[in-house]
């Protein structure tokens, strides 16, 4: 009987895992300093592959967090209480993984340690992003077919490209796809307000919110 068989862990995911982890934690850092004491144009193309695009077009490093999310559904099926169908048991492991990831996520880039309310954001990091997508698509995994998971699919895929397209308000969506004014991002300082990342207060009440952020979470 092999390690993975003893553990009962899939031990590719595991390795997948790791290297993604590495990428982002230790191989991130590196490149970065190596480019600084280069300082050449030619080491360029290689910093292309650790650097995130600007907003259109798409980079090896930006499948870094679709990764994550594509390893936190790969182990839905392999969870033990799932296979032997204790749904609330499967239920309540889902929900407390869903807590850490998110109190996790608030720890990172919610500035939740801080103990200061004015640095509190509620959705801002990939972890909740995770969080959220897993609580979806395990309940989804739980609840139906394999034919109705995918037309839930494509139908939220639709969905949201009709919203994206079609919706216009406050001079945001409509087609709109710039970082400024698309429908996603309308929706995102609508639900966050003050709580997105970034975000402040100003001394009327008003909400401000920082022109350099575009990442949409909602």
């Amino acid at each position: 009987m092999n390690a993975s068989n003893k553990s009962g862990r899939l031990e590719s995911l595991d390795i997948l895992r790791g290297f993604d982890l590495f990428c982002l934690v230790g191989l991130e850092g590196v490149v970065h300093a190596l480019s600084r004491a280069v300082d050449s144009s030619w080491f360029n193309p290689v910093m292309n592959f650790f650097t995130h695009a600007q907003w259109e077009g798409l980079s090896p490093w930006d499948m870094v967090m679709p990764l994550f999310m594509f390893m936190a559904g790969v182990t839905i099926p392999f969870t033990r209480s799932v296979a032997s169908g204790q749904r609330m048991k499967t239920c309540g492991r889902i929900l407390k993984r869903v807590i850490i990831l998110w109190l996790f996520g608030m720890m990172c880039q919610g500035n939740l340690l801080a103990l200061d309310p004015s640095r509190i954001y509620v959705y801002s990091n990939t972890l909740q992003a995770i969080a959220a997508g897993y609580l979806v698509a395990a309940l989804l995994y739980m609840v139906s077919s394999v034919r109705a998971q995918v037309l839930i699919a494509v139908g939220l895929l639709g969905v949201y490209w009709c919203g994206m397209e079609f919706i216009s308000v406050d001079g945001y969506g409509g087609g709109d796809y710039s970082s400024k004014a698309n429908f996603a991002e309308w929706v995102d300082r609508i639900c966050l307000g003050r709580y997105r990342d970034g975000a402040a207060l100003g001394s009327n009440g008003e909400v401000i919110f920082a022109p350099w952020y575009n990442y949409t979470w909602i």
